[in-house]
């Protein structure tokens, strides 16, 4: 398996745990409970790092070059995303930098409408687009 198709399974596999744990426990459980939050901020945390990895690869791949940060990756991928795409993979990478940088800074109400409004969904259908595109071109 390659690179592209490892971290687009490894965000299926958390987009699925995500999906079956707010249709077993709903949104408001999972962010109420303090180990539930920590879980969810894992797998969201996981996937959307998979995501950023993803669309690095595919960029580097591509031979749009290799982002110095990963604010810069909507930019480089301006040809395979639209800007609803690329404003979607800005909202995640700020994200990711939250969790990553500072769990206590994350709002519970984010998580809750992240959970709520299905938006995780987001991380699989913007890693099928890069792939997508990545198999349309000829590097």
């Amino acid at each position: 398996m390659g690179k592209a198709a490892w971290l687009l399974q490894l965000i299926r596999e958390h987009v699925r745990l995500l999906e079956a744990k707010v249709e077993e426990l709903g949104a408001d459980q999972l962010v109420e409970d303090a180990f539930l939050l920590y879980a969810v901020l894992h797998a969201l945390q996981v996937a959307s790092q998979a995501l950023i990895g993803l669309a690095a690869h595919v960029a580097a791949e591509a031979g749009l070059g290799v982002p110095e940060r990963y604010a810069a990756l909507p930019e480089l991928l301006a040809g395979a995303l639209g800007e609803g795409e690329a404003t979607t993979l800005r909202r995640i990478i700020g994200f990711r930098n939250i969790a990553v940088h500072g769990y206590v800074s994350v709002s519970r109400q984010l998580v809750r409408g992240i959970l709520a409004e299905r938006r995780f969904r987001d991380l699989e259908e913007l890693a099928l687009r890069v792939v997508e595109w990545a198999r349309g071109v000829d590097p």
